[in-house]
């Protein structure tokens, strides 16, 4: 791809996400509200997925960030890491490298190209379900880990 038309996909995005969304393109600007809320259940028949980027070394790598060690009760990094809200590991999916493929199962082309446009060369993609959160209010932002790419809603 020619850089004219990786600067033609950006316009592109920020068209279609509106300006409103470029602080998500910024990865110094916070994004974390002050008191966090419950947000808006989806409708019936769909599920709402946040989405992190990520660069691990292996899949194994990936997991270990996410899982907590098993045998103990200790949390994951991620858990420790997005302090702003309540983790449950079992909600949580690690992709490392084999990521359109994983997107394709779920989105459309134009989603799939959205979210790499976002993950900008990470290696990584890291899905939490909605179901993650256990029904808790929760705040979410970019850690020294992770980059947040924002939510998106998935038919189930």
């Amino acid at each position: 791809m020619t850089l004219s038309g990786l600067f033609n996909r950006l316009l592109r995005y920020l068209a279609r996400r509106g300006l409103r969304d470029a602080t998500r393109l910024i990865p110094s600007e916070s994004t974390r509200i002050a008191q966090p809320t419950r947000p808006a259940p989806p409708p019936q028949g769909q599920m709402r997925l946040h989405l992190f980027g990520a660069n691990f070394d292996s899949q194994a790598a990936a997991e270990a960030f996410c899982l907590s060690p098993p045998g103990t009760e200790l949390p994951s990094a991620l858990t420790q890491q997005l302090s702003g809200a309540f983790v449950d590991d079992a909600q949580v999916e690690a992709v490392h490298d084999d990521i359109p493929n994983r997107l394709a199962e779920f989105l459309d082309p134009e989603g799939v190209d959205d979210v790499l446009l976002r993950l900008a060369g990470d290696n990584t993609l890291i899905i939490l379900t909605e179901l993650a959160f256990g029904g808790l209010p929760y705040t979410l932002d970019d850690t020294a880990d992770l980059t947040y790419l924002g939510d998106i809603t998935v038919a189930v």
